[in-house]
């Protein structure tokens, strides 16, 4: 015996998490992880005088060995304006230094200081123990089809995050 559904109804059914309401509720929920994952670092930025934009900064500088700041720019989707106040506030705070490729002088790879990745390291057990507890309740399959939806939302965005 079929497990298919008369007159397409399976396909129907398959399609229901295209509708406008279920896309609006994800996306909301997109929102919504955001700001609580956010929040959970709220104080240690708050503590250290340092905003959202400082964060997405020392996260992607710690994740990325030797990134550069034109790179950092395409990644974060900001003005270079806005990138070039939050750079040089966490060089001011020694929080990044800034180097130079051995191969292409015009390149300026960024690194974090000590006092850098101390604070990136304090806010990324906040963010990986609520990731955690959310992966774990949610069970591995869920996970992975997390990681299948967010992949090509990442590549619309051109690996922009902010």
């Amino acid at each position: 015996m079929s497990s298919r559904m008369p007159d397409g109804s399976a396909s129907a059914a398959a399609h229901l998490y295209l509708r406008e309401e279920q896309m609006r509720q994800a996306y909301e929920a997109l929102l919504l992880a955001w700001r609580s994952l956010n929040a959970e670092c709220d104080t240690i930025l708050r503590e250290n005088g340092l905003g959202s934009a400082h964060h997405r900064i020392l996260f992607l500088v710690s994740s990325h060995e030797n990134i550069t700041p034109s790179v950092l720019l395409e990644r974060l989707g900001i003005t270079k304006q806005s990138l070039g106040r939050a750079l040089n506030d966490l060089k001011e705070r020694q929080m990044i230094e800034q180097g130079y490729d051995a191969n292409d002088r015009r390149l300026r790879p960024l690194r974090l200081t000590e006092k850098g990745l101390q604070i990136e390291q304090r806010l990324f057990r906040l963010i990986r123990g609520v990731m955690t507890n959310a992966y774990r309740e949610a069970g591995v399959s869920a996970v992975e089809g997390f990681r299948r939806v967010l992949a090509p939302l990442q590549e619309n965005s051109e690996g922009k995050i902010g």
